[in-house]
């Protein structure tokens, strides 16, 4: 992986939309085997995401499909009550 020198670059882009392919669980969480489409119009194929248990914890789920949301940055907001 090339060494980017950070002040030169700016974050990438979001994510659009994913579809989980495939889960396998090991004895430290699961593995998922994803697609991710990008809001720049490009597709990520072939896609490894690790979660473990204490991850899943921590997003206070047992649902990997939830894990993996969380995982990817897809927060629920909660409503905004204010007027």
């Amino acid at each position: 992986m090339a060494d980017l020198e950070p002040f030169k670059y700016e974050t990438g882009t979001s994510i659009q939309t994913f579809n989980i392919i495939q889960t396998s669980v090991n004895e430290d969480g699961y593995e998922v085997l994803l697609t991710i489409d990008l809001d720049s119009g490009y597709e990520l194929e072939d896609v490894r995401l690790k979660i473990s248990f204490d991850d899943l914890t921590a997003y206070e789920t047992r649902d990997i499909h939830e894990g993996v949301k969380y995982a990817l940055g897809f927060f629920d907001q909660e409503p905004n009550l204010t007027p």
